[in-house]
């Protein structure tokens, strides 16, 4: 029996077509990839959206990835009507020792 492996050795987690992330999105897409993590598109099947999600690589000082979200949280509070323009984060969550950040789907 073959264990699956969900990092590579750089802590970015590995991406699988069609897997579910925290039994919601449905992983479909590579977006993009950076220094701190990966961005997929995926299908959120509570809201049957499409939504990018960002997964960062893991890290061991969970304080230093949750820095982004606090910021992103103080520009929802103060952007309540979107009128700035910014994305929009629409959740947070820990899956497999990741911090992940759905956005809405832009263009």
């Amino acid at each position: 029996m073959k264990i699956r492996k969900y990092d590579d050795e750089k802590g970015r987690y590995i991406m699988v077509a069609h897997d579910h992330i925290a039994y919601r999105y449905e992983v479909l897409e590579v977006m993009g990839q950076g220094a701190f993590g990966q961005v997929l598109k995926c299908r959120d099947h509570k809201t049957n959206e499409m939504v990018a999600i960002k997964i960062l690589r893991r890290m061991k000082d969970d304080q230093t990835s949750m820095t982004e979200v606090k910021i992103l949280e103080a520009l929802l509070k103060k952007d309540k009507d979107s009128s700035t323009k910014s994305v929009q984060m629409k959740d947070h969550f820990i899956f497999r020792k990741h911090l992940c950040i759905a956005f809405e789907l832009l263009g």
